[in-house]
């Protein structure tokens, strides 16, 4: 075999390596990209479920689904927190709230579940910085202040009192 046709193969070998690398990498994001799609679709079944759900302890079930597809789903930590509220389970809701805020420390419903947390637990000092900073994250939680039963061991707190009078005015 000449020089000219070595050359000549070698040169259409690396470009059909090239085009080989090239597919194997698209073939990984395409599959890649329908497990993203297979998770999201059961992720949202997953939400729909939970809302239908009676009991809590279903719901938790439900949530550690979702945390078991997506382990770093603040919003399912969150209501899960919530639901572990409901059944008594106050430490664990705290620490479910403080993961929830070490991923994601704008996530005003986060702060709010832990202030929830900490009203129980008696601390009220981080309950009130908890609800003050989820009501600067998100305003619409004003609404609930009043109607939070976790936050009924508050209300003889001047400082509670204080917050509440500042938002209803």
């Amino acid at each position: 075999m000449s020089k000219k046709t070595e050359n000549i193969i070698a040169q259409y070998e690396r470009r059909l390596q090239q085009i080989e690398n090239k597919m194997t990498e698209r073939s990984k994001v395409i599959i890649e990209t329908q497990q993203n799609i297979t998770n999201t679709n059961s992720i949202h079944s997953l939400w729909m479920r939970a809302g239908l759900e009676k009991s809590e302890e279903d719901k938790i079930t439900v949530y550690d689904e979702i945390l078991s597809i997506n382990p770093n789903d603040i919003e399912a930590m969150t209501y899960k927190a919530d639901a572990l509220l409901e059944i008594g389970e106050v430490r664990w809701a705290l620490d479910l709230s403080n993961t929830a805020i070490e991923l994601d420390n704008n996530y005003a419903l986060a702060y709010w579940q832990r202030a929830c947390a900490y009203a129980k637990l008696e601390k009220q000092a981080e309950a009130l910085s908890d609800i003050k900073k989820a009501i600067e994250l998100s305003d619409t939680l004003e609404d609930e202040l009043l109607n939070e039963s976790h936050f009924e061991n508050l209300q003889n707190n001047a400082s509670f009192k204080k917050l509440i009078s500042h938002y209803k005015s």
